[in-house]
């Protein structure tokens, strides 16, 4: 179960390089690669739940509901970066649309 969280954990973090990367570089504008990241939120949320459910321990006698949690707050952990992003983007374009044009 760790290394499908260590896997997300490394997606996410590779995702956040490349828009990061590709704003630098003037190609992606912030406010859609959060929109973009929050779209993606419920596909994350939804292979890492099945993920864990894949390898859950039948035999314990459980009924998996926690790899249903899991997946959930690893959606809900994903859509938070996405908003995140997003509202980096607002401010910025906030900041060089009002304060830039001022001076």
């Amino acid at each position: 179960m760790d290394i499908i969280f260590i896997l997300f954990m490394l997606v996410l973090i590779s995702l956040n390089i490349v828009i990061f990367i590709l704003f630098g570089k003037g190609k992606l504008n912030l406010m859609v690669s959060g929109i973009i990241m929050m779209i993606l939120a419920p596909v994350f949320g939804y292979l890492t739940g099945a993920s864990y459910l894949y390898f859950y321990d039948w035999s314990s006698g459980g009924t998996g509901e926690g790899a249903g949690y899991g997946g959930a707050f690893l959606g809900i952990f994903t859509l938070a970066n996405g908003g995140l992003i997003l509202v980096i983007g607002m401010i910025r374009w906030m900041i060089v649309t009002f304060i830039t044009k001022e001076n």
